[in-house]
């Protein structure tokens, strides 16, 4: 989606209550924010991104001094609400704007935001964070999360596809099998979002990128990509490669939306192959080039290729 529609749809109540349910993430950001003590009471930070203002929030009540809550959707009206019903309207300014047009006025101390979306990159949120780092966070400041990277493995996807395309095969009664390559091309065209567990991977995850947020270059993200090598562990069909992230916090916190963790609302990304390969135990191999590539027509999207 394009820049407005991208923060039209952040206007969604329900984008956010989805956000806040996911525990697991809300309160990695609570914990970290919690741990930094000495580190945050009494300064200044700046939320990227702040959607309903939690983070905000979960600062002013560390004890940061300021707060500036940076939000472009009209989600935003309501955030400033949230701040005067808490009674924090003399620590947390809401900005309505995207971070490249605040005007803060002074140097932060910590900079927090959620910018992490499917397979980690979607959205291309970062982007902003970085500039928020660069132009406002003073030397030695904090960005949380400070790292995060993005793994993957090989994966049987059976269920899925046998629920996917067995669907069309008795629709109350009839069949419409024909849909059935329709539905494959469908699943080929963009990764599949769903929880899946640790027992459909079929290898050791390996390290696909790695992201440090204090040193991170805009043009690093761009484009890139990354040799992995898998040696098959389980026997099975291979339908795809599954792709998740783990965020580093400072103090050791840690949110990870692995198939082994507890499910968050950003759950794995599967990109599936167009044909199935078969899985035998330290007999096959699943070597790869993985590319991420921001869209030309769309900078909030990836293109994300596979070459085997």
């Amino acid at each position: 989606m394009g820049g407005d529609q991208y923060f039209d749809s952040y206007g969604d109540i329900n984008v956010h209550r989805l956000m806040l349910e996911d525990a697991p993430r809300t309160l990695a950001y609570k914990q970290a924010l919690e741990s930094l003590g000495d580190q945050i009471r009494g300064k200044v930070v700046l939320d990227v991104g702040a959607g309903t203002g939690i983070l905000s929030l979960f600062a002013a009540k560390c004890g940061a001094s300021r707060v500036y809550a940076v939000e472009a959707s009209d989600i935003a009206a309501h955030t400033k609400e949230v701040v005067s019903e808490n009674m924090l309207d003399g620590v947390i300014k809401v900005l309505q704007c995207k971070v490249e047009d605040a005007d803060i006025g002074e140097k932060v101390d910590v900079i927090v935001s959620e910018w992490m979306g499917f397979y980690l990159f979607h959205e291309s949120m970062l982007d902003s964070v970085l500039y928020a780092r660069d132009r406002w966070l003073k030397p030695g400041g904090l960005i949380l999360p400070r790292t995060a990277k993005l793994y993957a493995s090989p994966i049987n996807m059976e269920k899925h596809c046998n629920d996917r395309f067995g669907f069309w095969t008795d629709v109350y009664g009839f069949s419409m099998q024909t849909f059935i390559a329709a539905e494959a091309q469908a699943m080929l065209r963009a990764p599949v979002i769903e929880q899946v567990a640790k027992e459909m991977l079929l290898s050791e995850p390996q390290l696909v990128k790695e992201v440090d947020c204090a040193t991170a270059k805009q043009e690093d993200l761009r484009s890139f990509t990354q040799d992995l090598k898998f040696t098959a562990r389980k026997e099975g069909i291979c339908h795809g490669f599954c792709f998740w992230f783990v965020c580093q916090f400072e103090n050791g916190v840690t949110l990870s939306t692995a198939p082994s963790k507890p499910q968050t609302h950003w759950k794995q990304a599967t990109v599936m192959l167009p044909e199935m390969l078969q899985s035998i135990p330290d007999k096959v191999r699943f070597d790869c080039k993985v590319g991420f590539v921001q869209s030309k027509g769309n900078e909030r999207q990836y293109q994300i290729t596979l070459e085997m």
